[in-house]
């Protein structure tokens, strides 16, 4: 996902943000109250190094969220895409593995998904593994966005598709697939993929109504301005009952208590609001929509956790924390294994939060 500017700039990045290109964010974007303290001052593009300028991170003392203020205007946050991994091709995402250990593997998968989702995937294994593991399990779930399948012809929007990665998945999955994305080069390599992908900003009116039995934001709704407005967008392009799948980074996670302006998902400026399991259901009712219950469990702290001590290490930040800048390879699996169990007790301390929603039956959104 990038922004909802409609393009990306290939200048290099200045030493500050343009001058008239920052807006003032007075009250918190998801709850709308002002009380607020802050969490982190300063914070820099690191992880792709083409934002210029400091950014200030706030945390709502209302509903826990985090967000920039003062932060990019609609105008200018292009520059902060002008170098971004959905710029890439996605080419050749979906299609059938080579090698006989991928295709067994793809059928445990399939039968998966077929037993517990409802999807009607060939070749599927006669039976899923006896004992599968947890890591197994969230990886096949993620797969298909945790969405169970609606049937022949059901249609998937993906809001902020990117490049068409996940489209391509979830059309070799059985979906009619289409996507919007605001940014016009990652836009290109999702049409050059084959996608039905629509480019533009995203706004009221641009999606029919009623019309898909799913969407995804799929690390998107950090991105977004007003993460309310393209919500109830896409209440309205959903059938009633139809599913929301959403995913963002956790601003309680137990990495961000650790690595603090080390942690990798905060990534100024493009990360304008940040969710805590409490704000991120908050903003999805305020929407329209009915949440679930409970979260969807995700243990990815080792990734995460291998990028974050990446950024202490390299001490841009000046809270960077010293104890950290060694950390071995071991130490890292270590306090990510840790960081794990903690979820397992406590979902709310994931570093990713995914929850589904759906439009009410009866809506008239």
């Amino acid at each position: 996902m990038v922004s909802d500017s409609p393009s990306s700039s290939d200048a290099p990045p200045a030493k500050s943000w343009p001058a008239g290109g920052l807006e003032v964010v007075a009250t918190c974007p998801v709850c709308g109250e002002g009380e607020r303290e802050l969490a982190h001052a300063g914070v820099r593009d690191r992880v792709f190094a083409c934002a210029p300028g400091e950014w200030n991170l706030y945390r709502c003392l209302a509903c826990g969220s985090g967000f920039l203020d003062p932060r990019p205007t609609v105008a200018t946050i292009g520059l902060a895409y002008a170098s971004y991994f959905t710029h890439a091709s996605a080419e050749g995402v979906g299609q059938p593995p080579r090698s006989a250990w991928r295709r067994y593997r793809v059928a445990q998968r399939n039968a998966y998904l077929n037993l517990n989702y409802g999807y009607r995937l060939t070749p599927a294994a006669a039976r899923i593994p006896r004992w599968l593991s947890t890591e197994r399990r969230q990886r096949w779930e993620k797969h298909c966005g945790y969405l169970r399948f609606a049937g022949p012809g059901a249609r998937l929007l993906d809001i902020g598709c990117g490049n068409g990665r996940f489209l391509l998945q979830m059309r070799a999955l059985g979906w009619d697939v289409s996507g919007v994305e605001p940014d016009a080069k990652s836009a290109a390599a999702a049409v050059a993929a084959g996608l039905k992908v629509r480019v533009g900003p995203l706004q009221t009116g641009l999606l029919p109504d009623a019309h898909f039995d799913a969407v995804t934001l799929n690390h998107v709704i950090e991105h977004l301005h007003d993460p309310i407005a393209v919500l109830r967008m896409a209440l309205r392009s959903l059938k009633p009952g139809g599913a929301l799948s959403v995913a963002t980074p956790n601003f309680e996670a137990a990495g961000h208590r650790l690595f603090g302006p080390d942690w990798f998902p905060l990534d100024p400026p493009r990360h304008l609001v940040l969710f805590t399991p409490a704000s991120l259901r908050r903003v999805l009712v305020r929407a329209g929509f009915e949440p679930e219950g409970t979260l969807r469990l995700r243990l990815d702290a080792r990734g995460i956790f291998t990028h974050c001590v990446r950024l202490a290490a390299g001490g841009s930040h000046p809270s960077s924390k010293a104890s950290l800048v060694s950390t071995s390879w071991l130490r890292t699996r270590w306090l990510a294994r840790k960081a794990d169990r903690q979820t397992r007790e406590n979902p709310g301390l994931a570093e990713e939060l995914v929850l589904l929603a759906r439009r009410p039956a009866a809506t008239a959104a």
